[in-house]
């Protein structure tokens, strides 16, 4: 069964005004034929009793009959006959619907004098009357709903700009900043829809009010999780000293191991908090993609994060360059395989062709729910993906990466592969076609 789209507004509001006012039109117009129908009929009751009442002055004088009065006709009327029983007395009967029975009858003396006519209710003065109802009516529908359907959408199309303008603000008021591009808070729906005083503004204003509120809770928790960070790098470079004195035993490995953790916790908040301000900058130049993914496994092995059968990587070595920053790139590849390792299964796959990157892990999938929402700080995917196995990482892992791509000007798309398996799509900006692949810096990836 297909499903038909509902109506815009400014549809409803058209079609709305269109039926009251041709149900407006309908009824004045039936109004106005009826009482024009009824007038003409008054018209001939009053020739008809003019006439009778010549015609009985002229019996009653001289015995003749005029206006082609009858004397005792037993065709009047029973209730008209019944009626009349004075000398004297006069009254007038109609019946019928399209052609209409007139009787006009009085009492002089003993006898009863009536004229009879039949005339048409609906004649060519009242036809023409009823075309002109009935232009002025379709004249008037047509006008009403044009100018109905302008104000409609002059009102749905602020309305259309307010949600644009409120979605637009929702997509990037919690992604991270890039250096140079300007404050959400800057765009409002009250200077979409425009300087009105109406019930648009007034939701304008309501739901300026409310970003406003929720931009400054949100700068407020980055600037938390800033301070928090830099605080801790003071006290942990302490510990991090006193922890290399301690001896090899194994209470002392654990407590290195923690502050390893703590440590890499403190740097990814730092991370976190220069994506959020701003600050970070691409350090841009031509690379092709397949070669940096190949890097970036390499080093994950070399380092001993995973091993070199845990990830596959399906590559089309002749790819163009693309114009990015391969280090920037790198952390973002080593940090979607780690956390594919770590809340999925292995292998993890790995497809590089031209500017797209596509890592996908062999696990249970992205939750609902995470799809809804994307990544959350301190939110790990392990709970995102329903496992109830205990991972590490802080879940800032996602965040980073989803950072990291704004920066270089790509997108990060989550969703699940139709075979099973958590995937994340990296869309990257192509290269000018015609330019010469250049050479890429192969130092250490940032934040590591």
């Amino acid at each position: 069964m297909i499903k038909m789209p509902h109506p815009g507004l400014r549809v409803r509001i058209a079609a709305t005004i269109a039926c009251i006012v041709v149900a407006a039109v309908a009824i004045l117009t039936l109004t106005v034929h009826f009482l024009v129908v009824q007038n003409r009929i008054n018209q001939q009751r009053d020739a008809a009793d003019a006439n009778l009442v010549a015609a009985m002055g002229i019996y009653r004088s001289t015995g003749l009959r005029a206006f082609d009065s009858q004397l005792n006709d037993p065709q009047v009327p029973a209730g008209l006959r019944n009626a009349l029983t004075t000398d004297g007395s006069h009254g007038t009967n109609v019946s019928g619907r399209g052609t209409r029975d007139l009787w006009a009858a009085g009492r002089v003396g003993d006898d009863l004098i009536s004229i009879h006519t039949t005339f048409q209710a609906v004649d060519a003065s009242v036809a023409a009357v009823d075309r002109a109802l009935l232009f002025a009516g379709i004249g008037t529908a047509v006008a009403a709903t044009i100018g109905g359907a302008l104000t409609a959408n002059s009102l749905s199309r602020r309305l259309r700009l307010a949600a644009r303008t409120a979605r637009d603000i929702a997509a990037t008021a919690g992604s991270p900043r890039v250096a140079g591009q300007p404050e959400t808070a800057e765009r409002t729906l009250r200077a979409a829809v425009g300087a009105g005083e109406d019930e648009v503004g007034d939701l304008a204003d309501a739901v300026d009010a409310m970003a406003a509120r929720l931009a400054a809770r949100l700068r407020a928790e980055q600037r938390f999780t800033a301070d928090v960070a830099h605080d801790l790098r003071t006290p942990l470079t302490g510990l991090v000293t006193a922890a290399t004195l301690l001896d090899d035993s194994r209470p002392a490995q654990m407590v290195r191991n923690r502050v390893d953790a703590l440590t890499e916790l403190v740097e990814e908040l730092l991370e976190v908090a220069r994506l959020d301000s701003g600050v970070e900058t691409a350090q841009l130049a031509y690379a092709q993609i397949p070669q940096i993914v190949h890097r970036a496994v390499q080093r994950g092995v070399a380092k001993g994060e995973f091993t070199a059968d845990a990830v596959v990587v399906c590559s089309d070595d002749s790819a163009v360059a693309v114009l990015t920053d391969p280090r920037r790139l790198e952390r973002v590849l080593s940090n979607l395989i780690r956390n594919a390792l770590q809340h999925g299964q292995p292998p993890v796959r790995i497809e590089a062709t031209g500017d797209r990157i596509v890592v996908t892990d062999q696990g249970r999938g992205f939750s609902p729910e995470f799809l809804a929402t994307g990544p959350q700080r301190f939110q790990r995917s392990s709970a995102s993906r329903g496992q109830q196995r205990g991972t590490g990482g802080h879940g800032l892992g996602l965040i980073i990466a989803l950072g990291q791509t704004a920066v270089l000007g790509g997108r990060l798309h989550f969703d699940n592969a139709p075979e099973g398996g958590a995937r994340v799509t990296i869309d990257l900006p192509g290269a000018p076609p015609g330019r010469a692949l250049q050479p890429d810096p192969s130092a250490a990836g940032i934040g590591e």
